[in-house]
Parts: C-alpha cells; sequence; structure tokens
C-alpha cells in the first residue's frame, strides 16, 4: 500500500524518473521482505535450535572487539579525531563508529536471549564498546536494554507491556533533550531539522500523496539530485548541493514524509502498531528480543536511512525469525538475570 501510495505521488507530481521509483521500491520493500523470509522460511524453532552456536559467535565477536579497544587505548592502531562526550570516539576497524556501536548492540541482544546471567560479563564489554563508539542511539538502547532484563525478572507473567516504557523513556527523553533538540530540531546546528521541514513543505504541497518514490530523502534521489532540492532552495545549503549531497538521506522519516505525504505516514504508523501488537502477544526473553531490535529500529529511522540499509535487514529479518519461537522453546535457566527476594 505504501508503495501504491508513493506510485500516485508520482503522478500527480509529475516527478522521479523510472530508475529512481524501482531502486526506491527496492530499497523500502527490502527490511519487510526480510521480515517474511525469516517469518516464513524459517516457521520452526530455528533460532533456538542454534542459540548456543549463535551466542559462541557473539561472545566472539565482543571479545575480540573488546581487546582491540583496549590496545587501540594504549597504541592507537585507528585513531579518530571525532570528540564526543569527553571521550575520543573509538571506531577500531569499522569506517565509522555507528557500525561499531551497532555490531556489539546485535550480538547484546543476542547473548540476551537465553543464559543471561552467564553472558554478563559479555554484556558489560559491549556496553563498553557502546561507550567509546559514543553514539547517543546506542547508549539509549544500552539502558533500555538493561532496563527491560531487570523488569523482565520482577514480571510474574514475563510479559512486557508498553505502559512499562513510558517512564524510562520519558527520563531518557530529560537527559538527552539538548541532544536532540540540536540535532534533530535546531535549524541553524541540524541538517536533519531543513530535511524535516522540507519534508512537511512538499507533504503540503502535494497533499496528501506527498512527491513519490525516488524525489525527496532516498539514495536515487540524491544520486540524480531532485527537482524538488532545487524548488527547496536546497542548492544553497552546505551538504545539500549537487556536489556536496551528505545530508540529503540523513533520516528516513523525513523521506516519508515528503515522498508519500501525509497519508503515507499514517499508513506507515499503522504497520508500526501492528508490529506492536505482534510484540505484545509474545512473552519473556523473546518478547524482550523482538521489543528491543524493533525500538532500535523505529528510533534509528530518525536519524538515517535504516529500513534501506543491511543493519535494518538483518534487524527484521532477526525478528522474522524469533516471531516463531517461544520462551519454552529455549529452555531458558531456572535463575533470573538478578535474584529476587
Amino acid at each position: 500500500m505504501l508503495i501504491g501510495v508513493g506510485v500516485l505521488g508520482n503522478m500527480e507530481s509529475g516527478l522521479g524518473s523510472t530508475k529512481g521509483m524501482i531502486l526506491d521500491i527496492w530499497s523500502i520493500l527490502k527490511c519487510f521482505l526480510a521480515y517474511f523470509v525469516g517469518r516464513l522460511a524459517f516457521k520452526g524453532a530455528v533460532l533456538s535450535a542454534n542459540i548456543m552456536p549463535i551466542q559462541n559467535v557473539s561472545k566472539v565477536i565482543l571479545s575480540v572487539l573488546f581487546l582491540l579497544l583496549l590496545i587501540n587505548l594504549v597504541i592507537p592502531i585507528w585513531p579518530s579525531t571525532e570528540y564526543r562526550m569527553g571521550i575520543t570516539t573509538q571506531y577500531l576497524i569499522f569506517p565509522h563508529a555507528t557500525y561499531l556501536s551497532a555490531a556489539s548492540f546485535f550480538c547484546m541482544v543476542l547473548l540476551g536471549l537465553k543464559n543471561v546471567r552467564r553472558n554478563i560479563p559479555f554484556l558489560l564489554m559491549g556496553a563498553t564498546l557502546i561507550f567509546f563508539a559514543a553514539r547517543n542511539k546506542g547508549l539509549i538502547f544500552v539502558a533500555i536494554f538493561f532496563f527491560l532484563l531487570v523488569l523482565m525478572t520482577f514480571l510474574e507473567k514475563k510479559n512486557i507491556k508498553f505502559m512499562y516504557l513510558i517512564g524510562p523513556a520519558s527520563i531518557l527523553l530529560l537527559l538527552f533533550w539538548n541532544v536532540i533538540e540540536s540535532r534533530l530540531l535546531s535549524s541553524e546546528t541540524s541538517a536533519r531539522s531543513l530535511l524535516f521541514q522540507g519534508g512537511f513543505k512538499i507533504a503540503d504541497r502535494f497533499n496528501p500523496m506527498g512527491s513519490g518514490l525516488g524525489t525527496y530523502g532516498s539514495g536515487s534521489s540524491v544520486s540524480e539530485y531532485s527537482p524538488i532540492y532545487d524548488w527547496l532552495q536546497f542548492y544553497k545549503t552546505y551538504g545539500f548541493t549537487r556536489d556536496n549531497p551528505q545530508f540529503l538521506n540523513d533520516s528516513y522519516i523525513a523521506m516519508l514524509i515528503g515522498q508519500f505525504g501525509y497519508f503515507g505516514l499514517v499508513i506507515f504508523a499503522g504497520i508500526a502498531i501492528i508490529f506492536l501488537l505482534l510484540i505484545s502477544k509474545k512473552r519473556g526473553n523473546i518478547q524482550l528480543f523482538i521489543l528491543v531490535l524493533f525500538l532500535y529500529s523505529m528510533t534509528s529511522i530518525v536519524t538515517e536511512l535504516y529500513l534501506t540499509t543491511n543493519l535494518g535487514v538483518l534487524a527484521f529479518f532477526l525478528m522474522g525469525a524469533a516471531m516463531n519461537e517461544t520462551d519454552e522453546n529455549l529452555s531458558l535457566e531456572k535463575e533470573p538475570v538478578w535474584k529476587v527476594q
């Protein structure tokens, strides 16, 4: 349905090339296709049947990265010039700190599926790696992940109600408000703010369908430098020009608003609600696993084209595979993460 809205938007606006539309269709659909591949192609308890080797690989990855971090802190083999949160950001073997944070995060959530108490040393390694990657999103989700692990210990039915997240979400919002304001809301300090403003201008002009596929905020719209950017006069802004378009595809939500309009935004919100309803039917560490991956994905779309990346595809594939699982399949340890007296 979302793709249909995009095509109608193209017809209404008269913008977008056939090539750009095709590339956008693939970019937008691939994470959802990955979810259905995980859900349908792995109908059995594939994840639980292979959880031990999966966790062993995760432990090795975290151990190696942690060792490299310790070495790099003493001997900067992979030097970094970025300075955030009072520390020098660590990239290690990755091209950007975001990938170090994401790799550590995925390993951590996989280790949270079973034998959590035994995996605590590795979870702490992952948290340390994310701290030195100095990504706000990573730090937020480390806090959420550990909060949910502890919360699960106290829940008799092992089912997380979404109302339980209101308190910690509010606290995190207050703690990171300055970051949110400077990097998302302020037109003076944030490229993403300009993207959002442009998205709403397009949505208003081509109400309610938006400007269509391959026209705004997507990779194909950047490679062809969509005419909509000239209309918005983005060529006057650093990072938004033909020669230097590095900030033009910096938010999935901004792209969604511009290309699919208010109608598309409602459809996407409906898809998100359906996912939340499906997650609410799960319980235990399986629910925690899917919920954290979903929340991480939904947060990431504000600051990047996450659902069009390989990381987004991996997240949705894992969510699809996990939907076939139950806590009983995992044969969870009898002892909780933290003993409740």
